[in-house]
């Protein structure tokens, strides 16, 4: 005889909720084997339920809620894949009237935003706002949920008005976050998200369109937001690098050293708050590093230069290895240990500068950002530097096959050929200082009239930090904290391709030409001193007057266009006197 029927629903209503404690209990304890224990559990229970069952639909909600939180510690695509899955499931199931509707649409749009962050597919952000568009109508104003539903769908125009350059989004996301804020009391959970979405926005305008009330605005919602989320919010430590970023774009625009100082405190308070080696984590402290760099740059502080090394190197050490900014950060870190060098004079930061700079090299070869004769040549003066110091051999041989290869990989119409021309002058410079090979300082003279004969300025690195990202810290190599869209020179390492000793200036030199730009005279200037060098050198060693007077001629336009307070004034006032002194001993 079979067995009667088993009533089955109040052992599938005590394993969802065993499944769901299980849930809350790996969120408290930090502990994934119970997440997977909840999913296994709660997949048996749905499989077991008819698709029409309305029992269904409570393990399905806990079920696509474990795959959410366990997606935030595997970061399984897989997971995320099966959340959305799940949602479109249970807004299909649900009633068009039933509360529940407007949680599940928000869920949905909420999680194929997430997923168009992790993936980039434009179908996920389109349908993602598609739900907010068609929600919103069915929300009145006084509605508790509409200010929550609002703050999604800024959040979804803002990642529009990013991926396509969008204005009109960018205005509406703005309107739509301070429309959901009003709405929300200061101690409602979902304030800081909604303050954090508009600050972005605010932030993103300001760099669109320059405007201060917007960097003053960012600056200010960004505070207010990491300012009320609760210790415990794990968003919270994004948040402060989200503020010390808009604060680095304000100083930027205005100047203000407090701003500077601020960003610093800022983003050290992300860096120390985000999990150790989360993608967050370093992300913040390379903009952390850069932050101190621009610091550094302005007031001279050892310190900061300090520090500023220690995170960019931590951040390159536990960022991923196919970082696209990676060979940039490269790049960047290396310079600043060669300026710790300078300041310094310790070995090990100059032969880490080089190791540095050469996996610049490959990562850069690797994927064609920044140009690879950039990186090249700058290694190439670090290494030139070393043989200067050293004097291995190897390291000037080494860096002139890397400047001939930069400047043979340039096109005639490069607007950094003139640059690298010269760079290429300096290292044949150098390589002159070797027995038998005055050669090489004929070719450098020639380099160096050469690049002078063109329009130059003192170029930088491309890439450097940003932060865009919603809560925390972004790619830091898509833009600039300091307010300009395409890469920055600061905050972030910089190095002039002019080589290393080439120090800034401001006048003109053997080049005619009109008035030149800022960029055009310092790069001028560098050249110039370089070039009333070599043919000094040439002159002590041939003992031509041609070259004695045409040195005197490069010192004494350094001299007569630097202001007295430049670095190079009083060195080119100083070897003017020399050379002209030499010049009446031989009248």
């Amino acid at each position: 005889m079979a067995a009667p029927a088993q009533n089955t629903e109040p052992d599938t209503t005590a394993r969802v909720r065993h499944a769901d404690r299980l849930i809350e209990q790996a969120m408290e304890e930090h502990d994934p084997h119970l997440l997977d224990e909840a999913v296994v559990l709660l997949r048996g229970v749905a499989a077991e339920l008819a698709p029409d069952d309305p029992t269904r639909l409570a393990p399905l909600w806990s079920l696509k809620s474990a795959l959410q939180v366990r997606f935030g510690v595997y970061a399984h695509p897989a997971d995320l894949d099966d959340a959305v899955a799940l949602l479109r499931e249970l807004l299909a199931g649900t009633p068009a009237q039933h509360p529940a509707i407007v949680d599940a649409r928000a869920d949905l749009a909420d999680t194929l935003l997430g997923r168009y962050r992790e993936a980039g597919q434009d179908n996920d952000l389109a349908e993602a706002l598609a739900l907010y568009e068609g929600g919103l109508p069915d929300l009145p104003g006084d509605h508790p949920a509409r200010p929550g539903f609002l703050a999604g769908y800024a959040d979804a125009l803002l990642a529009r008005a990013e991926a396509e350059q969008d204005v009109q989004a960018l205005d509406e996301a703005i309107r739509a976050a301070g429309t959901a804020v009003d709405a929300m009391a200061t101690s409602d959970h979902r304030t800081p998200q909604a303050l954090c979405t508009l600050g972005l926005a605010l932030r993103l305008r300001f760099r669109v369109r320059g405007r201060t009330a917007d960097a003053d605005a960012a600056v200010t919602t960004l505070r207010q937001c990491a300012e009320i989320a609760d210790d415990a919010d794990p968003n919270r430590p994004g948040y402060f690098a989200n503020l010390g970023l808009a604060l680095a774009d304000r100083h930027a625009f205005g100047g203000d050293e407090e701003d500077l100082g601020q960003a610093i405190d800022a983003l050290r308070r992300a860096v120390a708050g985000l999990p150790p080696e989360s993608p967050e984590q370093h992300e913040a402290a390379w903009c952390l590093a850069a932050v101190l760099k621009e610091r550094w740059d302005s007031d001279g502080d050892p310190s900061d230069l300090d520090e500023a090394i220690v995170n960019a190197r931590s951040s390159i050490v536990s960022g991923p290895s196919g970082h696209p900014g990676l060979a940039v950060r490269r790049w960047q870190l290396g310079d600043a240990l060669f300026e710790r060098f300078e300041l310094h004079e310790r070995r090990e930061d100059l032969d880490e500068a080089v190791t540095t700079l050469r996996q610049a090299s490959v990562s850069a070869q690797r994927t064609g950002t920044p140009e690879p004769a950039a990186v090249n040549m700058r290694l190439g003066t670090v290494l030139a530097e070393r043989y200067e110091r050293y004097g291995a051999e190897a390291d000037i041989s080494e860096a002139l096959e890397l400047g001939q290869a930069a400047v043979a990989a340039t096109a005639d119409d490069h607007p950094e050929l003139p640059s690298r021309v010269a760079s290429l002058g300096y290292l044949l410079q150098t390589s002159s200082h070797r027995p038998g090979r005055d050669a090489d300082l004929d070719e450098a003279v020639e380099l160096l009239r050469e690049a002078l004969r063109a329009p130059l300025r003192s170029p930088t690195i491309a890439g450097g930090p940003d932060a865009t990202g919603h809560p925390a810290a972004a790619d830091p190599d898509a833009a600039d904290p300091t307010g300009a869209d395409a890469a920055p020179t600061s905050p972030g390492p910089a190095g002039a391709e002019a080589g290393p000793g080439s120090g800034p200036a401001g006048g003109r030199s053997e080049a005619d030409g009109g008035e030149d730009g800022p960029d055009e005279q310092e790069g001028r200037n560098a050249v110039t001193f370089r070039l009333g060098l070599a043919l000094s050198e040439r002159f002590g060693r041939r003992g031509a007057l041609a070259d004695l007077d045409s040195a005197i001629n490069a010192y004494r336009t350094l001299r007569d266009s630097t202001e007295p307070e430049h670095p190079l004034h009083a060195l080119a006032a100083t070897t003017l006197a020399q050379l002209e002194s030499a010049r009446a001993e031989e009248l």
